[in-house]
């Protein structure tokens, strides 16, 4: 180690006065007499060694971390092998030297005895094509492998008050930037002093935001326009929508009227392909879908009041999440309501939206709807009529056509919250869910148990989107930090003849659920897969046994529980 020393230099006249003492007689200023009954009062402790400083204790550490040295060297090639006196630069001097050389006599001699040993080589290579491509024309199956993904970056929100991410938006012309969405949904705990700022993140800058997006009330919703990267679209807690352009600053260049907005929070928000890129559309919890024009937010375009289909007691669905697809067509829009139900609504050209499919609403025919709120629904990029649902504790695939979930996967233990498909490989998709982990199924290497389960953090996992490439995935918690993942190859390259199989099994689902909704229509049973109903007799001593059983289970006194 290196000694280290300061010299601290000062004249004697900056210190003042020097002190003088004098030798004086003591002096009795206070005295306590002797009392030996006091003694009894008290008892002698153990003697203890106390060290008391107050020092301020500093250490020195020196570190020399390792450099890589890095040289440049130059490499020259030339024409070798050629006498002193022949330059080989000099065609003709080379070619007078090879003739002169193929007249030797020796030069026969050394030609022979090369090619005895070239011929035994080459009959080898002749006798067994080392060459030849075996499999050529076959292609292999999709072989497993192992998957994995790694934490490549948190991006941590700045504000002081803990805020969930709501919504993760990525920028449309590459893995670059990132928007994410910052709220606090828990029904009136948010603060007044609760920050309404969201961020937009690069993705090569962990630690402070790139730009931040001001608004009122905070945003719950926040997307990207597909055609204009520099102008966004948010949906505020209030229940208006705001319109940003990056070129003019942080604060929105328009609000829709609060008189023609949504009563709600908008808890879902999405650009249209049309040909101004102007259109969006926005969906809330007071049970409207409603169109825009941002040129014009004065008022909306259209609007779809989302019910039950009850004609003659309409009950109003709330909805929660929203998916549009151009692809799948442009008049087709996927909502997700409150009470479960996946709503199918067509918007036509000079007619007013109507909701034309209830899925899985029983008073329709339909059956298999989730028991919580629709908080995902997200449509396959590959087969368009196909779609995936988070409500409750598992998730299911629909179809269009059907009524009903043609797949779905086992209960987990913790609530689901998000999904999103991947945009390479057409059976590969994702679930969020309240405990932290995420979820990754790969139909096309097996339906049965999940391909790959991760735990991405300890609070609850709210919101995820995969970027258009497919290799990274933004996830976000309650916690306010949105953790940026990397797929491993095996989940973003897609197998071979991939979209063909999941397409076949997408359709041989949906004709078994056709067949057997036949066979119930043809057998008048009015439940999937169930005949008449009967009776269930009870046994009221059974039920009470099982009832102590429970309690006694769960640490509760019967008694207390009457």
């Amino acid at each position: 180690m290196n000694e280290y020393d300061y010299v601290y230099q000062k004249k004697r006249r900056d210190f003042g006065r020097y002190c003088n003492f004098d030798d004086v007689e003591p002096k009795i200023i206070g005295e306590i007499q002797e009392d030996l009954l006091r003694g009894d009062m008290y008892i002698e402790q153990t003697v203890v060694n106390v060290t008391l400083d107050n020092i301020t204790r500093y250490s020195e550490h020196s570190v020399n971390t390792a450099r890589v040295q890095m040289k440049s060297r130059a490499m020259i090639h030339v024409e070798g092998g050629w006498p002193k006196e022949v330059d080989a630069t000099e065609a003709q001097e080379t070619l007078k030297w090879r003739k002169r050389l193929e007249k030797d006599p020796n030069f026969v001699n050394s030609v022979r005895q090369l090619c005895k040993n070239s011929i035994v080589c080459l009959e080898q290579n002749n006798t067994i094509d080392l060459f030849e491509h075996y499999f050529h024309c076959e292609e292999p199956e999709h072989l497993p492998e192992n998957l994995s993904m790694k934490t490549l970056a948190l991006f941590k929100d700045p504000a002081e008050e803990t805020r969930s991410v709501t919504k993760i938006g990525w920028h449309p012309e590459g893995p670059t930037r990132m928007v994410g969405s910052y709220s606090n949904l828990r029904f009136q705990r948010m603060s007044d002093d609760m920050p309404t700022a969201s961020f937009i993140w690069d993705v090569n800058e962990r630690n402070v935001p790139l730009l931040e997006l001001r608004t009122t009330s905070p945003l719950i919703t926040c997307q990207y326009n597909l055609k204009n990267c520099e102008v966004l679209v948010g949906g505020c807690y209030n229940g208006l929508l705001k319109h940003y352009d990056l070129r003019a600053g942080p604060s929105p260049q328009g609000s829709s009227a609060v008189e023609v907005s949504h009563y709600d929070p908008v808890y879902d928000v999405s650009w249209l392909g049309g040909k101004t890129g102007t259109e969006c559309v926005s969906v809330s919890s007071d049970g409207r879908l409603l169109f825009w024009d941002t040129r014009k937010f004065n008022e909306f375009t259209d609007e779809c009041v989302l019910n039950d289909g009850n004609r003659d007691e309409p009950k109003t669905l709330g909805g929660v999440s929203l998916e549009w697809m151009m692809e799948a067509g442009a008049t087709k829009y996927l909502v997700g309501t409150e009470h479960g139900l996946p709503l199918l609504v067509n918007r036509r050209a000079k007619k007013a939206p109507e909701i034309g499919t209830w899925f899985g609403s029983e008073d329709r025919g339909g059956y298999g709807r989730h028991f919580g709120p629709v908080y995902g629904i997200k449509r396959n990029p590959f087969h368009t009529k196909n779609f995936v649902t988070v409500g409750d504790w598992c998730a299911k695939i629909w179809m269009e056509e059907l009524k009903g979930p043609m797949l779905q996967t086992p209960y987990y233990p913790a609530f689901l919250t998000a999904a999103a498909w991947s945009p390479t490989r057409a059976g590969v998709f994702f679930l969020c869910r309240q405990d932290g982990r995420l979820e990754c199924w790969d139909y096309f290497y097996r339906m049965n148990e999940v391909s790959l389960s991760q735990r991405i953090s300890d609070h609850v996992l709210t919101a995820i989107n995969v970027q258009g490439q497919g290799s990274l995935a933004a996830v976000g918690d309650a916690g306010g930090v949105i953790t940026l993942m990397q797929l491993c190859d095996g989940l973003v390259q897609p197998g071979p003849n991939e979209k063909m199989s999941i397409g076949q099994m997408f359709e041989r689902e949906a004709k078994r659920e056709k067949n057997l909704e036949a066979i119930k229509k043809q057998s008048g049973s009015k439940g999937k897969g169930e005949g008449e109903r009967l009776p269930i007799a009870h046994n009221e001593h059974e039920d009470l046994v099982r009832e102590k059983a429970f309690l006694a289970e769960v640490g509760l006194n019967p008694d207390d529980a009457n």
